[in-house]
């Protein structure tokens, strides 16, 4: 069974993507001793930015690709986990039912879009049963146009809107609407029932 957020065709348009984009990656990451010895200054930018896009890419293949009973809950916790250690941010789980598939889709976008709120790194929350994922950290931000998209606001899509529409979508699937509230030290995604 299919993905039903997306249709088969835009799932597997993600997966081919992802998997094109993944392959060189593999290449560099096998010629990395070889790029340490030409470029001894740029080393360790050059494997960070290697790990940081190979960790994106396996999110979000986790995220918009499979069936209807994965990832489990447990995937999506050590997918974030990943995610929030190349962040600099702390995660912390709050006891959860064993989810799995299009929910955890669900969470895991709401997951990244806090991730992507702390550029200083800081703490996340997520609460499964509660359906909200917390960010906090020095600095909080949220930009103007995925605060729309969560909320429905987007007359004319962009590139910038594309997570926060996904997780408006797929939000209403669950008979949902995400709640933003944000601070500068401080942003909460909450699914409400309507």
């Amino acid at each position: 069974m299919s993905n039903p957020y997306l249709t088969n065709e835009a799932q597997l348009l993600y997966a081919k993507i992802l998997h094109d984009i993944a392959a060189p990656l593999g290449a560099l990451t096998l010629c990395m001793d070889d790029i340490k010895n030409a470029l001894p200054e740029s080393a360790e930018l050059v494997e960070l930015s290697i790990e940081t896009l190979s960790q994106r890419i396996s999110y979000w293949r986790l995220m918009v690709t499979g069936s209807a009973q994965s990832p489990t809950y447990s995937d999506a916790a050590t997918a974030i986990r990943a995610m929030a250690k190349l962040k600099s941010t702390e995660v912390t789980f709050v006891h959860a039912e064993d989810y799995q598939g299009e929910y955890v889709r669900l969470i895991l976008a709401l997951a990244l879009v806090c991730l992507e709120s702390l550029p200083r790194g800081g703490k996340l929350i997520i609460d499964a049963d509660q359906g909200n994922v917390t960010a906090s950290g020095e600095k909080c931000y949220i930009s103007k146009e995925t605060q729309d998209a969560v909320s429905g606001r987007v007359d004319v899509p962009s590139s910038r809107h594309s997570l926060g529409m996904l997780i408006y979508n797929w939000a209403r699937n669950f008979n949902a609407a995400v709640n933003c509230e944000h601070e500068p030290t401080k942003l909460v995604l909450a699914l409400a029932k309507f």
